[in-house]
C-alpha cells in the first residue's frame, strides 16, 4: 500500500476555467501529498507547460468554460499522449468527510487504473487522510463558499526572534479579520517547511509556504520562499521568480513589502517583528510613500529589537505595540469591514 510520501512522487496537471475551482483543488490535493505540477486554465500557456513537466495524470475540470468553441479541448483529447481525468468539482460542493473521501478514494484508484500502479487498489483513503498536515483539510475552503480574494494584504517581517513573536501575534488574530498576511521571516530554507507547520497549529488561517499560482485569499498566511523573489500578479496570483540580484537578506522584507505596497497601495501595511539588521527600512518608506500603514514590535518585548528600532529612528512607524496588542489593533483597524 502506498504511503503518504509515495504520493509525492505523483504529479498531477489541473486544468480548470475557474480560479476558485482551482485554488480549491490544489489545496485538497495537496493536503493528501499529490504533486501539483500545473494549475491553469485550459489555455497555450497550459500546453507551453506541458512541454517542460511531465504529469502522470491531466485533472480536467469540467464547467461552462470546458465547453468552448476554441479546440483547446480536441486538442487535449487528441494530441495529448497522458491520461486524462474528467472531473466534476461540484461532487465536492458538501463540506462532509465522508464525501470527500469517497472523492479521494475514486480520484486515487483512477490515477491507479490510468497509471499502472496496481498496489494502489488497496489504498485505505482513511489512513492517507489521517498523515495528512493536522488541519490542513479542515482549513479548506467548502467549493460552495464564495472565495475571499485578498482585498488587504499585510507583510509579516521577522528575523532573530520573530518565530515565537509570530505565534503569539497569530494566536490573538480573530478568525473573521478580513486580511491576507505575505511572512517574510529570516531564517535557513531548511526551516520554512517546520516553521509553516509550528505556525498552522497556532491559528485559524491557512499557513502555507508560497507556491506559484495560488491566488491570495484573506485568512491566508503565505511563507516568503529563500531562493526566489515573491511578487503578486494583478489577480493576485503568486510569481515566484529568479532572484536576479542577491540581497543582504533572504528573504528580502525590502523587495516583498516593495511589491505589496506598489500592488496594495493605501489596503496594505506591514507589521516588523523582532530582529536584527536594517532590512525592511527602504521598504516601510515605499508602503508609507504609498499610504500603506507601517507598524513595530516595541522594543521591551523583542529579543533583539534594532530592526523595528531602526524604522522607529526613521520616522515611518505608525504604531508600536507588544504582538499580541498589535493583533487586537488589526482586529479595530478593520472592524468596520466585519460589520
Amino acid at each position: 500500500m502506498p504511503s503518504n510520501k509515495e504520493l509525492d512522487n505523483i504529479h498531477i496537471a489541473v486544468a480548470s476555467g475557474s480560479i476558485q475551482h482551482r485554488h480549491y483543488l490544489q489545496k485538497m490535493m495537496q493536503g493528501i501529498g499529490l504533486s501539483i505540477v500545473i494549475n491553469e486554465p485550459l489555455s497555450e500557456r497550459f500546453f507551453r507547460k506541458l512541454e517542460h513537466v511531465s504529469p502522470d495524470v491531466i485533472l480536467l475540470d469540467i464547467d461552462e468554460s470546458t465547453h468552448d468553441d476554441s479546440g483547446l479541448l480536441d486538442r487535449l483529447l487528441d494530441d495529448v499522449d497522458i491520461p486524462i481525468i474528467f472531473n466534476d468539482v461540484s461532487a465536492l460542493t458538501h463540506n462532509h468527510q465522508g464525501e470527500q473521501s469517497r472523492w479521494y478514494a475514486k480520484l486515487l484508484l483512477k490515477i491507479a487504473e490510468l497509471t499502472g500502479r496496481p498496489e494502489w487498489e488497496a489504498l485505505d483513503v482513511s489512513k492517507v487522510l489521517a498523515a495528512s498536515v493536522p488541519g490542513r483539510l479542515t482549513k479548506v475552503r467548502p467549493i460552495n463558499v464564495p472565495m475571499d480574494i485578498a482585498r488587504n494584504v499585510w507583510l509579516l517581517g521577522a528575523s532573530l526572534g520573530g518565530p515565537e513573536m509570530l505565534k503569539h501575534f497569530l494566536l490573538a488574530v480573530p478568525d473573521d479579520l478580513p486580511v491576507a498576511f505575505v511572512l517574510a521571516q529570516h531564517l535557513g530554507e531548511s526551516f520554512m517547511a517546520l516553521l509553516a507547520e509550528q505556525l498552522d497549529r497556532m491559528t485559524s488561517f491557512s499557513v502555507m509556504q508560497a507556491e506559484e499560482g495560488h491566488v491570495l485569499c484573506h485568512k491566508d498566511v503565505v511563507i516568503v520562499p529563500v531562493d526566489r523573489q515573491l511578487i503578486i500578479d494583478p489577480i493576485g496570483a503568486i510569481e515566484l521568480l529568479p532572484i536576479n540580484k542577491p540581497t543582504r537578506y533572504s528573504p528580502s522584507i525590502d523587495l516583498v513589502a516593495a511589491d505589496i505596497a506598489s500592488r496594495y497601495a493605501n489596503k496594505a501595511g506591514m507589521i516588523i517583528f523582532s530582529g536584527m539588521g536594517d532590512d525592511a527600512a527602504l521598504g516601510a518608506k515605499k508602503m508609507k510613500d504609498l499610504g500603506g500603514q507601517v507598524w513595530a514590535q516595541e522594543p521591551e518585548s523583542c529579543v533583539i529589537s534594532a530592526m523595528p528600532d531602526n524604522l522607529r529612528l526613521r520616522g515611518l512607524v505608525n504604531i508600536s505595540a507588544t504582538p499580541v496588542k498589535m493583533a487586537e489593533m488589526l482586529s479595530t483597524y478593520y472592524s468596520s469591514e466585519r460589520r
